[in-house]
């Protein structure tokens, strides 16, 4: 939850030594020595008045310093506590409205650790054992506040104290890296990217760890999910889930499996604005409206074609001509686009309630004009050749693109243009003993400009305007309740339900028959409806063994997907034959997390996980000319688990070994037939072992007295036995010579290093990411694996680059009025090249899109005119580079220099 990060301004806050738990190193504290017996009884009044006031709270599970962070700045209370007594532990998630006293004892229990109010506004945490790390506190510490950092959240500093790979991305990042497109918000996020950054903007398709696509990784909006799989030619296909980041507040990313997630290489969890994000504290209703206006775009115009046009016949010379339209770059300082949002809220004791709504509209944006734009070069003569022959010099003089896309430096790139309506709708009800109720509803209305990626794959295709764009509407309900009573250990319940209805409609991209031949309109756009539906119901229980606290944590998940082609689009897509079908699957999971001493915690899971999937598709057109397996139901299911261990070797540091062992059952786009794309029967789920070992650091006054320091360091190693890519067959004595289905290759692996760490101090603010890929390798069978990626597979284009780094500088000045800041993103190469292992098969049926490596440079400047007013502006890609994003299917420029400003009203 984004808070008032602003230190107070008067004189005596500023001689203050803050405290900040999510480091993990607290202050050691004499609180102690004030015993609530030494109190004078006015005092104890006050507190007892205190612990009774009610607060209607929502703090999710996390490290136990963090936790009680955030219930102190809540409860406004001062915390007494030594650092020694933290290390290690986690706390439960606290939901629903408790008094003080209540909320504090709620949080402790089971961790071994009590509370009790040592003065007006003073909770003293200690430890049940009279013998424990407060026995002896030195009578000459300091009380200390909760810390506030500028910029900062509890979480972005919370992944340095959390095993395994995980990444924070808060609201005050989302806001001022925001990017073109809900793609950029990963930029600068070690082993995570989105495909399609440009294609079809208003999605994201994330990439964690070379794993993308077809369920490999989770991507949810409030719990709820909404991906659908674009069909994309043998380009191959887009996996797009949709998301308006003028709502997102925050984005937890888990890279790897988890034994309650369907997924097998991660979770992007991204939450919603709350009602306590937009109400100041102290008050009841509170007003947000965010205004912003943007350069570097023009309007569409339908024909328009980009780059040159390359003519290349056999035996004439070639020739390439420019295209005469969009070099019309409007100024830097010109404001082409507008976007706003507004949002109200109410937060009472027991209840609240938000709703928003969000309007963008863009043009097309015009790429850089610094790097590998195209250019024309005449390559001389050129052979022709085909699978088995050559004619030499078929071209005399053969003119070529030595750029990477057919795009000239500045030029506007077609279909690019984007408008999105968002409305945004949550409540919330506390009652009881810690129960609380939450109703969502999340509506996204978008048309985005968008190419079939078979059409425009290489640096010499010249795109063309559309005169149609893909239209979206999504739907989003979800429904959560928690329980957790204070009085018992037993019992912390959540459960959780959405229902998501998805429907895409895009211009014909099959046989373009003419929709008016079957009673639909000229415009008619076919597309595909998908329902998603999922519940999950999980509790955990904490005991006290005797051998150390356990926490027990047991439940299960559900999920149903079911898609089938709108109304009349079978009639005009013709043999594209959309997939009709749908899609069940379950999880039931137990995990243990175990203290075993004072500086061990041990944690393990088992799943079971089983899915049910079925062909509707069993009337293809009698034209089709090729024989497909139609209307096959398939279940299958398995076990999978985890292992973990977390030694906390000193107050800072932490080290940290998992691995898991996941299934990922087929997808249903993997499980129904279309075109020439047939289901396989005989496919086995993938299953992914994943390693990683790493080491956590945290510190407050490592280099100052109120500075604070996270890194965090790891190696990963991910093995996906019988991994399920496209796999392409050539048969020239088949009825239908070209077949595509789905199969199991023998493996995929990605191993590589990752690397975060932060260091704040007063307004001054360093962040630094970097990943390495030291394999990347694709096992056709046991003993044909190399390092490139298969002909045909989707994964060609889903390979990473090699290395990647980020750099971020923040620093405020005018008593933290005004902050200035920029980040230095650099992308490498690609982490391995294409080919096939075997040398046989297909030729190269999906093309690669690469890119050449490249640096982007962002800067921003926030100014609080006053509490209420914050003027804002930003400039993306300020060296203007011209590049192409990875992981996308379209030789499609990422966008040139621009300029946002806006202003941010609180009221």
């Amino acid at each position: 939850m984004k808070q008032d990060t602003r230190r107070p301004r008067d004189a005596a806050s500023t001689t203050r030594l803050l405290w900040r738990p999510t480091l993990g190193t607290m202050m050691l504290c004499t609180a102690a020595t004030l015993a609530a017996t030494s109190l004078p009884m006015a005092a104890r009044a006050q507190s007892a008045v205190a612990a009774q006031q009610r607060i209607t709270l929502d703090i999710p599970a996390q490290p136990l310093g963090t936790a009680l962070t955030r219930l102190a700045d809540q409860t406004g209370m001062r915390l007494i506590v030594a650092s020694s007594a933290l290390s290690g532990k986690r706390s439960t998630a606290l939901r629903g409205s408790y008094a003080p006293d209540a909320a504090f004892a709620a949080l402790l229990l089971g961790t071994g650790l009590s509370h009790s109010f040592t003065g007006p506004n003073t909770v003293t945490i200690s430890d049940t054992d009279t013998t424990g790390p407060f026995s002896a506190l030195p009578a000459d510490a300091l009380l200390l506040d909760p810390i506030r950092v500028q910029g900062t959240s509890d979480g972005e500093l919370g992944i340095y104290a959390l095993p395994g790979g995980a990444a924070y991305i808060g609201r005050d990042e989302l806001e001022r890296y925001r990017g073109a497109g809900p793609a950029d918000m990963f930029r600068g996020e070690p082993g995570v990217l989105s495909g399609e950054a440009r294609n079809g903007a208003g999605s994201i398709d994330p990439n964690i760890r070379g794993l993308q696509g077809m369920g490999r990784v989770a991507a949810t909006v409030d719990g709820a999910e909404n991906t659908l799989m674009v069909y994309q030619g043998y380009q191959g296909v887009s996996n797009r889930s949709y998301v308006d980041p003028d709502f997102i507040a925050e984005i937890e990313i888990n890279k790897g499996a988890d034994v309650a997630s369907f997924a097998n290489g991660g979770q992007v969890a991204m939450r919603t604005l709350r009602a306590g994000d937009i109400v100041k504290p102290g008050e009841t209703v509170g007003f947000r409206l965010n205004l912003e206006f943007s350069g570097n775009t023009s309007t569409p115009v339908a024909g328009n074609r980009s780059g040159y046009a390359y003519s290349n016949r056999i035996g004439q010379p070639g020739s390439a001509t420019p295209n005469a339209t969009g070099m019309n770059r409007p100024g830097t300082f010109e404001a082409t686009d507008t976007a706003w949002s507004l949002l109200g809220a109410y937060k009472g004791e027991d209840s609240d309630f938000l709703l928003g709504f969000s309007h963008r509209a863009r043009g097309n944006y015009h790429a850089g004009t610094e790097g590998p734009v195209s250019n024309p070069l005449s390559t001389g003569p050129r052979d022709l050749c085909y699978t088995t022959t050559c004619i030499p010099g078929a071209y005399p003089d053969y003119v070529a693109n030595t750029g990477i896309a057919n795009y000239r430096a500045g030029e506007e790139v077609l279909n690019s243009q984007s408008e999105s309506r968002s409305l945004l709708a949550k409540g919330g009800w506390t009652f009881g003993e810690g129960q609380r109720l939450e109703l969502g509803y999340n509506g996204f209305r978008g048309r985005n400009g968008d190419v079939m990626a078979s059409r425009q794959y290489g640096p010499e295709t010249s795109a063309t305007q559309r005169e149609q764009m893909t239209e979206t509407d999504l739907d989003s309900l979800t429904l959560g309740y928690s329980w957790q009573p204070a009085e018992t250990g037993l019992i912390d319940l959540d459960a959780t339900f959405y229902l998501t209805r998805l429907e895409q409609r895009n211009a014909p991209r099959g046989l373009g028959r003419d929709p008016e031949t079957y009673g639909l309109p000229a415009d008619f756009l076919p597309g595909s409806e998908t329902v998603m539906m999922g519940a999950t119901l999980g509790n955990t229980s904490r005991l006290d063994t005797g051998a150390g606290p356990l926490a027990l944590t047991y439940g299960a998940s559900w999920k149903m997907e079911d898609t089938r082609p709108t109304p009349g689009t079978k009639e005009v897509e013709g043999w594209l034959d959309l997939r009709d079908a749908r899609r069940d699957e379950i999880v039931a999971f137990t995990k243990a997390e175990w203290e075993a001493t004072d500086w061990l915690t041990v944690n393990g899971g088992l799943r079971y996980q089983h899915y049910w999937s079925e062909d509707r598709n069993t009337d293809p057109e009698t034209d089709r000319g090729a024989t497909h397996t139609y209307g096959v139901s398939r279940d299958s299911g398995g076990w999978g688990g985890t292992l973990g261990l977390t030694a906390q070797v000193n107050r800072d540091w932490q080290l940290f070994a998992t691995y898991s062992d996941t299934l990922r059952q087929p997808n249903i786009y993997e499980s129904a037939t279309a075109f020439t794309f047939s289901i396989n029967e005989d496919v086995t789920p993938e299953r992914s072992r994943n390693w990683e070992l790493g080491a956590n650091f945290l510190r407050e006054g490592l280099l100052a007295a109120e500075d604070q320091a996270g890194f965090k360091l790891s190696y990963f190693n991910w093995t996906v036995d019988d991994y399920l890519g496209r796999v392409v067959t050539v048969d020239p004595d088949a009825q239908f010579p070209l077949w595509i289905e789905i199969d199991n290759i023998h493996q995929a692996r990605f191993n590589g290093l990752e690397l975060a760490a932060s260091y704040r101090w007063g307004g001054f603010q360093a962040d630094i990411s970097a990943n390495y890929y030291t394999e990347v390798t694709f096992c056709r069978t046991a003993d044909t694996c190399d390092s490139r990626s298969l002909y045909g597979d989707y994964a060609t284009n889903q390979v990473p680059p090699e290395y990647s780094l980020s750099l971020s500088l923040t620093q405020s000045f005018m008593d933290e009025r005004l902050t200035l800041g920029g980040r230095v993103t650099h992308v490498g190469p690609r982490a391995i090249g294409h080919g096939d292992v075997t040398a046989t098969g297909a030729s190269a049926f999906i093309s690669l899109v690469d890119w050449e490596p490249y640096t982007l440079v962002d800067a921003f400047a926030e100014y609080e005119i006053n509490d209420t007013v914050t003027a804002r502006l930003r400039v993306d890609n300020l060296t203007d580079r011209f590049y192409i994003d990875p992981l996308g299917l379209t030789t499609q420029p990422g966008p040139g220099r621009t300029l946002y400003a806006g202003l941010t009203a609180n009221f």
